[in-house]
């Protein structure tokens, strides 16, 4: 069976790929700065800036998921430069390496922040990109190099737009994740601005098994498909009280005025919902995890580990409380 390189192979959404491809059969080469708690995979510890590095994981490699970067909006704000460089110049050195070892494919991992605020619903793969974060234009970037690299070198590829992606294993730092985690320790459960924010929510093992699908699918080459699940679209104001009623702990979510949170209005994006016509159409992908069935799955995982959930917690408001204190 081939043999795959996945960059930041121990990360949310890296981890649950690297079951797939094990499950499927292929050997993984897993390039990260983490991944000591990896099982069954050949792992190289470095970074995506360090090329001398990241080619020694690549060689012999057929195929490359790249998931390494810097991920998020509220990341990038604080650290803009890096959050470019990583998800910029990273993605450029393993496009290098690629033609290097002549590798058959790259499996980009884009987002749906390209869009911004999108000028249509559902979002299609031919939306205008408008990103309003330096993570959305360091993704809409590296989807650049993808064309211009198989245009020069031939190098294929497919990129993969997600749209909110959520599972057991995520950090407390988003919004799913927080929501639960929150509600499970008897901590207030915030929504910031009016709540009538809407998101399509995905569930990891559904967005993992599309992404090994695209991988060695020929009709997914030089493509960009939308990653999610628009039938489960839902205002961030229903997922909280939807989340409190699962959790039952009878309490009320709070609600903060958006100025106050991570992400300002200027930001912020308002309703979000993409098309999957073309990836169902040429990938087959159907996700069948609902909103209800996913928060399940999360709040049984994370009272399995609720001392986990605690810590993460506690973490995430004294990260918090810097924050606030470098601002003032």
């Amino acid at each position: 069976m081939s043999k795959v390189l996945v960059t930041g192979g121990s990360g949310f959404i890296g981890k649950e790929i690297v079951k797939v491809l094990l499950a499927e059969g292929f050997e993984v080469n897993v390039f990260d700065i983490y991944g000591d708690d990896l099982q069954g995979v050949n792992l190289f510890k470095g970074s995506v800036l360090n090329q001398s590095a990241l080619s020694k994981a690549m060689a012999g490699c057929e195929y490359v998921v790249h998931m390494a970067a810097i991920l998020g909006v509220s990341k990038s704000t604080y650290v803009p430069v890096e959050c470019l460089d990583v998800n910029i110049i990273g993605t450029k050195n393993v496009l290098e390496c690629c033609v290097i070892h002549r590798v058959k494919k790259i499996l980009f991992p884009s987002s749906s922040e390209v869009y911004g605020e999108p000028v249509e619903i559902p979002v299609t793969e031919n939306t205008p990109l408008q990103p309003k974060s330096e993570y959305g234009v360091s993704k809409s970037v590296a989807e650049e190099y993808l064309k211009a690299y198989q245009k020069q070198h031939g190098l294929n590829y497919t990129a993969l737009r997600y749209f909110n992606v959520y599972g057991e294993e995520q950090k407390h730092s988003w919004v799913m994740a927080k929501f639960v985690n929150n509600a499970l320790v008897n901590r207030p459960v915030r929504i910031f601005g009016d709540g009538n924010q809407v998101r399509a929510f995905c569930h990891v093992k559904e967005a993992a098994q599309a992404t090994v699908n695209a991988l060695t699918n020929p009709k997914a080459n030089n493509q960009v498909f939308n990653i999610g699940n628009p039938s489960q679209a839902i205002s961030m104001k229903d997922l909280a009280f939807k989340v409190l009623q699962l959790s039952g702990t009878g309490a009320q979510p709070t609600f903060i005025p958006l100025e106050n949170s991570d992400r300002t209005k200027e930001r912020e994006i308002f309703r979000r919902i993409p098309s999957i016509e073309k990836a169902s159409r040429l990938l087959g992908f159907q996700p069948t995890i609902s909103v209800d069935e996913g928060i399940r799955m999360l709040i049984t995982h994370k009272l399995a580990n609720i001392e986990r959930v605690k810590g993460d917690v506690e973490s995430a408001q004294k990260y918090s409380q810097s924050i606030k204190n470098d601002r003032i």
